[in-house]
C-alpha cells in the first residue's frame, strides 16, 4: 500500500528494490522486459512526487527523464547499481536540482590497492 506522507516510490528489478521496502517506501518490481515507462506514469499520476529507478532502466524512462528534467517535483532519480556509465552523474544532477545545493559533495579519487 503507496505511502501517504512522502510519496516516495523506487522502481526496478526485485533483487535490488524489494530490500528498500523495509526503509518504508513503496516498492514496485519491473520484470525484465517490462514496461517500466507505463509503470512510472502510472504512479506520477498518483502523485508519487519522488521515484528512484535502477539505472538499468534509463534507456525506457529517457524521454520521461528529459521531460521533467527542468523541475524539481516530480523528480526521477537513478540508483546507480548496475554500473551504467553516468549513473553516477544522474544521481548528482538530481539530487542537486532537488536540495538546491550539492549535498553529495565532490567526487572522491579512486584509491589503487
Amino acid at each position: 500500500m503507496p505511502s501517504e506522507a512522502g510519496r516516495v516510490a523506487v522502481v526496478g528489478d526485485a533483487s535490488v528494490v524489494l530490500p528498500l521496502r523495509a526503509a518504508g517506501l513503496d516498492v514496485f518490481t519491473v520484470e525484465p522486459g517490462g514496461d517500466a515507462r507505463q509503470l512510472v506514469e502510472k504512479l506520477l499520476s498518483q502523485g508519487y512526487q519522488l521515484i528512484y529507478y535502477t539505472d538499468d532502466l534509463t534507456g525506457q524512462l529517457g524521454p520521461l527523464i528529459a521531460r521533467l528534467r527542468t523541475v524539481a517535483l516530480p523528480c526521477l532519480v537513478a540508483l546507480p547499481f548496475t554500473g551504467e556509465k553516468g549513473a553516477e552523474d544522474r544521481l548528482r544532477d538530481a539530487v542537486r536540482r532537488a536540495a538546491g545545493a550539492d549535498v553529495l559533495g565532490a567526487k572522491l579519487p579512486e584509491v589503487s590497492k
